[in-house]
């Protein structure tokens, strides 16, 4: 079934993901704070305050500490204009990207069939991945709406219309993107290899020209992130785009790595040997003495984050949390090589497996103090264990697994199919979904699944189309 006025269905779109969202953030508003601090939240708000407070590019920089500009920059102009303490403004702006995300899935459904309006509606309307992640002070739905913008334009050049317009539209997107969440670090290399495979393979232009192009993504993705490069190498003599890198590799990749199947929940020996260990190497390159001294002081009261001042920033600051970093990742690899492979290797299957399969439901019923136990605890069947959390996490499971079902047919007859240009589709997908599944290594938490949902409803549409042969 489709809108009558197939020009209302975007605005449908728009309206539903909106509203959905908008309840969410109206729920949430009357029963839990807005600022939820089991997030890393302050870690983006802080940034945007000190930004507002300052207007100081350095101080700024210094205060996103380990996180990336964009989505500091976003928030720091709702807060602008409607006040420091406004995080209703922050939530509703993203309920307003919840809504664009589903006008522009749609849009990128309608370029390989014009059928299934409702049921795509249904799965992205419902997605928790999605509404509820719109509702928590987290980059991750504006990091999602730039990913969706930028498979759009490629998708367009591969099925529609062969501009090289569309993508550099959809590598400024993906540009945008990689300097939002670093989940995606490694995007511009398999974009790369991509296009100029599909442009071998397709024939249309010498090799030079096929070069040419196949490099605009990684050309135009370092030209957007080549502020952040050149001033952390002017600050630190080394070129990185965040120095969240040792952190995020010594205390939560591996202690979910020493897991036999990945998190979960990271193992706490781990934790405790990886802090002692970054704590000994800290202390012989710094001094016993020594601390590092976030230069930002803020008050918090009544669940607001207010700035209070700032101190003085110490000359070789940036030196300094560049080099804890390396030591961090240092130790990790270090850490690692003790590891048997066949653990790594598990631990990697066992967590991408956990990311993919497991409902991001559960993690509204953590925040209602649910835990994954209490819900799965439905499977024993026992009449004390059938409750409704339990059964809605059931059903909201079992619709993934068939999900996942799903997009694996659809990804395989399409090459039985030989049908080239969906072929190219799923190739194109399949090739960038591969960026964020590698920086999920160890963690199987649904959450990372956020940057892959559009990739996988792709999928289910193309599995469902394929699903009658003379579907077009």
């Amino acid at each position: 079934m489709y809108p009558k006025n197939k020009s209302l269905d975007y605005i449908y779109a728009f309206i539903i993901g909106f509203v959905i969202a908008l309840i969410t953030l109206f729920y949430k508003y009357f029963n839990f704070d807005l600022l939820n601090t089991d997030f890393e939240t302050t870690k983006y708000l802080i940034p945007a305050l000190v930004l507002n407070e300052t207007n100081s590019i350095i101080h700024f920089k210094v205060s996103l500490f380990d996180r990336l500009p964009i989505y500091p920059i976003v928030i720091s102009l709702i807060l602008k204009f409607f006040g420091t303490v406004n995080y209703f403004a922050i939530l509703f702006f993203q309920s307003i990207l919840n809504g664009l995300i589903l006008l522009v899935l749609i849009a990128t459904k309608n370029l390989f069939t014009n059928k299934y309006y409702w049921l795509s509606i249904f799965l992205l309307a419902l997605n928790a991945n999605f509404f509820w992640s719109s509702s928590i002070i987290l980059p991750d739905i504006l990091n999602v709406f730039f990913i969706s913008c930028a498979i759009y334009f490629f998708l367009k050049f591969i099925l529609k219309k062969q501009s090289i317009n569309l993508i550099i539209i959809g590598s400024i997107f993906f540009g945008l993107s990689f300097l939002t969440k670093p989940s995606g670090i490694l995007l511009p290399i398999f974009l790369f290899f991509f296009l100029i495979i599909y442009f071998l393979f397709e024939k249309k232009y010498k090799l030079t020209k096929v070069l040419i192009f196949s490099i605009l993504p990684i050309t135009i993705i370092a030209l957007i992130s080549s502020p952040l490069y050149l001033f952390n190498y002017k600050k630190t003599g080394q070129f990185f785009l965040t120095d969240q890198k040792g952190t995020h590799l010594l205390f939560w990749i591996y202690p979910c790595i020493v897991k036999k199947w990945g998190c979960g929940y990271r193992d706490q020996d781990a934790i405790k040997k990886a802090v002692s260990l970054s704590e000994i190497e800290l202390k012989k390159e710094f001094g016993t003495d020594f601390k590092f001294e976030y230069p930002y002081v803020f008050d918090f009261e009544n669940d607001k984050l207010r700035y209070s001042k700032n101190l003085s920033i110490e000359e070789n600051y940036f030196k300094n949390i560049a080099l804890r970093s390396k030591i961090n990742e240092k130790i990790f690899f270090n850490l690692v090589k003790e590891e048997e492979k066949t653990q790594i290797l598990t631990s990697f299957i066992g967590s991408v497996s956990k990311m993919l399969l497991h409902t991001s439901i559960i993690g509204i019923f953590e925040q209602h103090d649910i835990s994954y136990k209490e819900l799965k605890s439905i499977i024993t069947l026992k009449k004390n264990n059938v409750t409704i959390p339990g059964t809605i996490w059931l059903i909201s499971q079992i619709i993934i697994i068939f999900l996942r079902i799903l997009q694996f047919y659809g990804c395989i007859s399409v090459f039985k199919k030989n049908e080239k240009k969906n072929t190219w589709l799923v190739v194109f997908l399949l090739l960038i979904s591969f960026p964020f599944i590698i920086s999920t290594m160890g963690i199987g938490n649904p959450r990372y699944r956020i940057p892959l949902e559009p990739i996988l409803f792709l999928l289910s549409i193309i599995g469902i189309k394929n699903l009658k042969r003379n579907d077009i």
